[in-house]
């Protein structure tokens, strides 16, 4: 266990790493020239997508180039870690997901940077919720029906995950915890060969994003019993949340956000949080995030600060339960 997430001073490292009223110069002068945006995923993911399109607002409002570059690797790791060594100058930025800040920490022996003291919380953009579904041959039409056929029979289910301490891995772990029950664990290589599996009945439970599982929902050869959010879903109304249908704290969503290292200039930070923000509110940047099955999320930069430190006590808990260690 890391101690250095329960000290008290923690949250008050985070917001001081910011910056303070000394960098304002340095922040009026922002920026002098083109600004990096590190992805520690692939392209053509989620995380990828929200650094590029909001990418292309900050440019467009900065009147600087902002350019997007993967750095893959160490399940974000090495991608992460640049941006925690890089200048705080607000000319090297972080798109990160919840693995980045609130995850990764307590998954692998050792980490290349320290989420709390080496990064500053920018502002979080989006969430994509977890869902959970089963396979049509799986008799419960309800979360309900599922815990009690699990209860009768514990391990008779087996489910998928898109690998070891993944989301879906992690959020059915969860699930697990708190409704009581036991089921087998079956990990894949990424969601698409578990969609796959599970919409063939070989797997019978998957916790995952909407995107992955929208086609064979709409086919319906997966159905959907529960949402792992606090409200209902925009795109799925007819959804019941978990705790509607009768398994409150079961709230499982990826997240996404901007950092930048540690000392970047409070009034960089700020002018970044509030453009985003910004672009978050305009109805047609909403309208793109429902066809992605994506969530708009907004906070200023201190109360983003905040909710990671909440993450990270909440997934601890959870990792620790799953028992997975990664070097």
């Amino acid at each position: 266990m890391r101690h250095w997430f329960r000290r008290a001073g923690a949250l008050a490292l985070v917001l001081s790493a910011m910056g303070g009223p000394a960098c304002a110069q340095q922040g009026a002068a922002w920026p002098t020239q083109p600004i990096r945006v590190i992805v520690p995923s692939a392209a053509g993911g989620t995380t990828d997508f929200l650094a590029r399109v909001s990418g292309e607002f900050l440019s467009a409002r900065l009147g600087q180039p902002v350019i997007v570059e993967n750095n893959t690797g160490a399940g974000g790791n090495v991608g992460t870690a640049s941006v925690a060594r890089a200048a705080p100058d607000g000319h090297t930025l972080g798109f990160i997901s919840t693995n980045n800040l609130a995850i990764n920490q307590f998954l692998f022996r050792s980490l290349p940077y320290d989420p709390i003291r080496d990064l500053a919380p920018v502002a979080v953009v989006a969430e994509a919720p977890q869902i959970l579904v089963v396979a049509k041959g799986v008799k419960a039409q309800t979360l309900a029906d599922l815990i009690g056929l699990l209860k009768a029979s514990p391990n008779s289910l087996n489910y998928a995950s898109a690998g070891p301490g993944t989301t879906p891995h992690l959020a059915a772990v969860q699930f697990m915890r708190l409704a009581g029950v036991q089921m087998t664990h079956v990990p894949y290589r990424g969601a698409a060969p578990a969609v796959s599996d599970l919409a063939s009945g070989q797997v019978q439970v998957l916790s995952v994003g909407v995107a992955p599982v929208a086609g064979v929902m709409a086919s319906g050869d997966v159905r959907a019993l529960a949402a792992a959010t606090k409200a209902r879903m925009p795109s799925l109304p007819d959804l019941p949340t978990a705790a509607e249908a009768g398994l409150p704290g079961f709230e499982s969503t990826t997240w996404f956000g901007l950092v930048a290292p540690a000392r970047t200039p409070r009034p960089i930070v700020e002018r970044l949080n509030g453009l985003l923000r910004e672009w978050v509110a305009d109805p047609k940047v909403k309208e793109r995030f429902d066809k992605a099955y994506l969530l708009p999320m907004s906070m200023g930069a201190e109360d983003f600060a905040r909710f990671v430190q909440d993450e990270v006590n909440k997934w601890e808990k959870i990792v620790a339960d799953s028992g997975v260690k990664m070097d």
